[in-house]
């Protein structure tokens, strides 16, 4: 081999090194200074519980509230959704209203009096809803009842009982105490605790309210 030719050989050589050596360059650079590992993800905990009618909504694709009944300490109250351009009840809902009306949300109870949705009027009027979990069961369907759910009579329908809660500017008032009564296709008293946890600890001491509200939800069904 002349030495021209092995001059070109060497510099092919040296231009192959140096173009490997670049290529390298990055992770020579990440293996001297590594890169610290990522946070592990956090689970978000602070998202609010859905409300029923939201839940409706997402389940069935729409919803809509029928007042049947209104006084000054209960209102009975139809959650439905559309099938076929016919209303389904989804949730036969009985509210037990507080005796006085704390006038700080005085305007949003005149609101769920007309017809509001409590939990939708609380919610945009900034208001923080939760629940306190009392009692999940089951009542018979009655005919009343049947005919809105356009299922059977008879049929065991869950109920869930709860003390609705409604917290602003670091102030906390019990709303109300709601019977619901659930529509077989939507809840059964088997989905109510993983959807919604074991009932408060302190259940024993409002047997008295949940015993109130189950026999006036009885007497509304019929």
């Amino acid at each position: 081999m002349s030495f021209e030719t092995k001059g070109k050989t060497l510099r092919r050589l040296a231009h192959v090194l140096l173009g490997t050596l670049a290529l390298l360059a990055p992770f020579t650079a990440v293996a001297q200074h590594p890169v610290p590992l990522a946070e592990p993800s956090r689970i978000e905990t602070t998202e609010r519980e859905l409300l029923n009618s939201e839940r409706i909504e997402r389940r069935f694709g729409s919803y809509g509230i029928d007042v049947l009944e209104s006084d000054e300490r209960f209102r009975v109250s139809n959650l439905w959704s559309l099938h076929d351009g016919a209303k389904i009840c989804r949730t036969f809902a009985v509210v037990a209203y507080p005796p006085s009306i704390d006038p700080r949300f005085r305007r949003e109870h005149e609101e769920i009096v007309a017809g509001g949705s409590i939990g939708a009027v609380f919610a945009r009027s900034g208001w923080v809803v939760t629940k306190r979990h009392l009692h999940f069961g089951e009542l018979p369907a009655t005919r009343k009842v049947a005919g809105l759910m356009r299922t059977d009579e008879g049929v065991p329908l869950a109920v869930h009982v709860y003390v609705l809660t409604v917290t602003k500017d670091e102030a906390s008032f019990d709303y109300a105490t709601i019977a619901e009564v659930h529509h077989p296709d939507y809840l059964s008293s088997a989905d109510l605790p993983p959807i919604y946890g074991a009932p408060a600890d302190d259940t024993d001491a409002h047997d008295g309210l949940v015993r109130e509200i189950l026999a006036e939800t009885a007497a509304r069904m019929r």
